[in-house]
């Protein structure tokens, strides 16, 4: 953009023709012109000029001998004023008047000479009507005080001289008329010689400057100053003597300054400030000593009787001790800072009569002790900065009345106690800092006592309106419990940072405050426990979610069965009493080695075990409490002598691994629940303990399943090499019946690697069966292979004109084995299809068809195994329907029901299972590839086909009269709809009986 511009004022330069005239946009000739940054950019010759219209001009000059002669005209002013103009590296021009009309101004409010060549006179800045500030830096060439350049400009009120090498003279008011009582240059405000190689102020130096109320002289080498240095200056009101070798000041040396106000002795070699030097200056209100270079003494009463002081800063400076009475009589001091001054302690009355002191900073110094009665008279204290000095302990009664106070810090000391009482009578403290010290908070005689029920309060416990309390890098262990129950009002902050909590009890998270936030990161916390609400408490007797936090980074967790509650908060579990929220952050797991660098908020509580106790645990094995299953696990290399019991660790089960098989499984403890045998090399199973629930034979040596146990437990099986032969299609059916109940089924394979869930049973001896029938089914095949498919594709018909005449009743019904099942039919869906099935399926099947349908949040039993009860309702079924939407396919228990149902189907040769689309058909990418190959051969129904009800209603086992052939209406076929959409048949006489096809 900017260089878009640049080439717009270029064009516009170029195309105005060199006789235009003086206008905006208009480039002198011989001149570059551009725009930077939207400022107008000239270079002619030596000359370069950077300016904004109407505002300002920087003139840069290189070789110039004339300005004014070598500079075109440019004009960048409409006005007569412009607001700044500077010179750098030129020649002061003869006329500024001569150098404005370039311009096209006339004045300028702001003149600034950068290494002017040669001296200003009065006769260069003739005509400056309305300049307000004069500024000459690196001003070599100016050896005197322009007194004369100052008189030529009427308003000028700033002026700054830098760089020069400046001569004062001595008393200077002979050339004055001493009889006028007006100032020499009525509106100089202010004056400043800086930089200027001054090494004397003689007597009357500034006489000509008369009614000037600010003079900087900082800078220079001034040494000394005589008591008459500032003759005339009697409206002197603010003095800068800053960064000058100036070693000493002489009683009465401010005499001819009484309206001084403020003093500056910042970076001086002064040794001492005696009594009388500033002593009594009635309007004195600031004065500021600072980065004193050498030993600084103070007279007695060197800063005192001063009316008007209001603050005080004395920093950096080596001080001797401090008189007692050097502020006395300063009754107006409002603000004390002593800081980084070597002070080792405070004199008894220092503070007397600083009634009106609200900030007192004595940061980094030495102070070791503080007497009970040193800030008493300080009434009117609202902040008090100790920080980084050497106190050991806050006596008794340190803050009484100080009732205004609310802020005190005193970090970075050697503190060690804090008397019980120390901040009685701070009632409005509200910001307290402590940190970097070495506080415990404990009573030690207490403790070694042995009292255990005492209770723990802080000797802030009387501090109601405390905002923020700061304790960090202490040697703190506790929590104390006014923080929990007392500071609850108004505490906000509660910083703990780099102590020495190890472990945070149930008792240590209870804070009843609502908007605190307690940080204990970078402790060496290594466990928390928490209160547990139980499950039969409800919601309103429960504490409401607070606004509260714990702050938990960087801390050494300790991820152990200790840690078990803690792990349950941070997953949701609901809380009993009132406690912050819990943040871990990004810490970390620092043991056990399994989970050394672990996200403690990624923890589950599955994750955390314990080991027992060496004495507690049998040879030759490991022993490990999990909460998360209350059950004691074992892990042995051979089977132990004698058992642990788990009521012995209050825990109800166990979970037994044994590397090498026993001798006798069903032997086991009746408290063990699972059994795992994987990789023992077992070659056959016989019974195990009735209460073992689970049994894992993963990588064993099994050639067939073990039938007595997958029936009644689930069973680990893969790894094992399982024939799949002819002579073994039992073993075969035994796995495919009972794949619910083997939670690992998709990794067990045969001994070739098959998997036995795709192997047809039913053809498994087919080759062998070939080979003797091959040749003479062969043509029998093809009829039947002909008449399968005519009667597949016209089998509706078939059954409906069969049902019609009443032929072949028997071959309508089920079979037998369905007529002890409990249920028509089991119906498999997602959880997220409930309302569908409860609404719309189970209504119109069981109301107005009276079937008995299986849903398993009404019909399962609460407690059972879910592959057990799966296995269940799909064998006391005689139909499966599966309920087929994206949140079946989602699914992982409504896929095991499919499969489930499937292999039944195969199993019987029958049509087990009925699809219903929900909506629209998934994609093939989506379905799981058995579904997926099932829903290529078969037929499914539709959600919102019109027909929907009746074919489904048809599909399904129904019951029906038992038909009866009228032979009065003929053999011919007398049927007619009816209003509910079913087919009758008019020949046929209805008998009362019911059966089942």
């Amino acid at each position: 953009m900017a260089a878009l511009l640049a080439l717009a004022w270029l064009a516009l330069a170029r195309g105005a023709g060199a006789g235009a005239g003086a206008g905006a946009g208009w480039c002198p000739p011989a001149c570059a012109c551009a725009i930077v940054e939207w400022e107008q950019d000239y270079q002619c010759g030596g000359v370069h000029v950077r300016a904004l219209t109407n505002d300002f001009a920087k003139i840069t000059c290189k070789d110039v001998k004339d300005l004014c002669a070598e500079m075109p005209t440019i004009g960048i002013s409409s006005n007569d004023t412009l607001n700044s103009v500077s010179l750098s590296g030129c020649p002061v021009p003869d006329a500024f008047a001569c150098l404005l009309r370039r311009l096209g101004a006339t004045d300028a409010l702001k003149v600034t000479l950068m290494a002017p060549a040669g001296a200003l006179t009065s006769r260069h800045v003739e005509g400056l009507r309305n300049t307000t500030m004069l500024v000459l830096m690196k001003a070599a060439d100016q050896t005197r005080v322009p007194y004369d350049v100052l008189t030529a400009l009427p308003a000028l009120r700033d002026f700054r001289l830098r760089g020069a090498k400046l001569q004062l003279p001595t008393d200077e008011s002979s050339d004055l008329d001493e009889s006028s009582e007006f100032p020499a240059h009525p509106s100089l405000q202010f004056v400043e010689l800086s930089s200027d190689l001054i090494e004397e102020v003689p007597p009357a130096a500034f006489t000509r400057l008369r009614g000037v109320p600010q003079l900087h002289l900082w800078d220079n080498r001034i040494s000394g100053i005589h008591n008459d240095s500032f003759i005339g200056m009697e409206s002197l009101e603010e003095l800068d003597l800053s960064r000058n070798p100036l070693k000493w000041l002489s009683p009465g040396v401010f005499s001819h300054t009484p309206k001084l106000k403020v003093l500056t002795l910042v970076a001086t070699k002064l040794e001492e400030i005696p009594t009388g030097a500033i002593t009594g200056l009635q309007a004195m209100e600031e004065i500021m000593i600072k980065f004193g270079s050498n030993q600084m003494t103070f007279g007695d009463r060197a800063l005192a009787d001063l009316p008007s002081l209001k603050k005080l800063t004395i920093d950096r400076c080596k001080t001797s001790p401090l008189p007692s009475a050097l502020l006395h009589g300063d009754v107006k001091l409002q603000e004390l800072v002593v800081t980084g001054s070597g002070v080792q302690g405070i004199p008894k009355g220092f503070f007397d009569g600083l009634v009106n002191l609200q900030v007192l900073d004595l940061k980094d110094n030495a102070i070791r002790v503080l007497d009970s009665d040193v800030f008493r008279p300080l009434r009117a204290l609202q902040r008090l900065n100790l920080n980084g000095n050497r106190i050991e302990v806050l006596p008794a009664q340190l803050f009484a009345g100080l009732r205004r106070l609310i802020s005190f810090s005193a970090d970075a000391n050697q503190m060690r106690s804090i008397a019980d009482d120390a901040f009685q009578g701070a009632v409005n403290l509200q910001t307290l800092s402590l940190a970097q010290n070495r506080l415990t908070l404990s009573n030690q005689e207490t403790e070694d006592a042995g009292y255990m029920q005492v209770e723990r309060y802080s000797p802030f416990s009387s501090l109601s309106r405390l905002r923020v309390l700061s304790l960090s890098h202490n040697q703190m262990a506790r929590v104390c419990h006014d923080w929990q129950f007392l500071l609850i009002q108004e505490l906000r902050v509660l910083d703990l940072r780099y102590n020495n909590y190890t472990t945070l009890t149930r008792e240590d998270v209870q804070f009843l405050n609502a908007n605190i936030t307690i940080d204990m990161r970078q402790n060496k916390i290594e466990t928390i426990d928490v209160s547990e609400a139980p499950t039969w408490l409800s919601l309103e007797e429960t504490p409401k979610n607070t606004s509260s936090v714990m702050l938990l980074d960087e801390n050494p967790f300790k991820c152990d069965c200790q840690l078990y509650t803690f792990v349950r908060r941070l997953r949701g579990s609901r809380r009993l009493v009132a406690e912050p929220n819990l943040y871990p952050g990004n810490a970390t797991c620092s043991s056990p080695p399994h989970l050394k660098g672990y996200l403690v908020r990624d923890l589950t509580p599955d994750l955390l075990i314990c080991p027992l106790r060496d004495e507690d645990c049998p040879e030759n094995c490991i022993c490990n409490v999990r909460p998360a299953t209350e059950s004691l696990e074992l892990n042995c290399d051979v089977e132990p002598k004698k058992y642990p019991a788990p009521d012995e660790f209050g825990l109800t089960k166990m979970y037994l691994t044994l590397r090498r098989p026993p001798k006798n499984l069903e032997t086991l403890p009746d408290y063990v629940v699972f059994l795992n045998l994987s990789g023992t090399g077992l070659t056959e199973v016989s019974g195990v303990p009735e209460s073992v629930k689970q049994l894992d034979l993963s990588n064993n040596l099994l050639r067939h399943p073990p039938a007595e146990l997958i029936r009644d437990i689930s069973v680990y099986l893969q790894g094992n090499p399982f024939v799949c032969d002819c002579s073994h299609v039992e073993s075969v059916n035994l796995l495919q019946i009972n794949m619910v109940k083997i939670p690992d089924f998709g990794n067990v394979t045969c001994i070739g690697g098959e998997s036995p869930w795709r192997i047809n049973t039913a053809r498994l001896c087919d080759v062998q069966r070939a080979i003797i029938l091959g040749g003479a089914l062969a043509a029998f095949g093809v009829i039947i292979a002909v008449a399968a498919a005519l009667a597949y594709k016209y089998s509706l018909q078939i059954r409906v004109f069969l049902f019609s005449k009443g032929w072949c009743l028997k071959m309508l019904k089920e079979e037998e084995l369905d007529h002890n099942m409990e249920y028509d039919a089991f119906v498999s869906f997602s959880q997220k299809d409930a309302r569908w099935v409860a609404e719309e399926l189970v209504p119109k099947l069981e109301g107005e068809r009276n079937l008995r349908l299986c849903v398993h949040y009404r019909d399962w039993l609460v407690g059972d195994m879910i592959p057990a009860q799966i296995a269940r309702s799909v064998e006391q079924s005689r139909r499966t329907i599966i309920v087929l939407s994206k949140n079946f396919l989602e699914s992982s228990w409504a896929l095991l029901e499919f499969r489930a149902a499937h292999l039944r189907s195969q199993r019987e040769r029958k049509a087990r299972v009925l699809v219903v689309v929900l909506e629209d058909l998934p994609s093939e990418n989506d379905m799981d590839a058995e579904l997926r190959a099932y829903l290529s051969t078969n037929t499914y129904l539709k959600w919102g086909d019109p027909w929907f009800w009746e074919k489904l209603i048809y599909a399904l086992p129904h019951r029906r009269s038992k038909l009866v052939l009228d032979k009065s209406r003929g053999g011919a076929l007398q049927t007619r709809l009816t209003a509910d959409g079913k087919i009758f048949n008019g020949s046929l006489k209805v008998d009362d009986e019911l059966t089942k096809y």
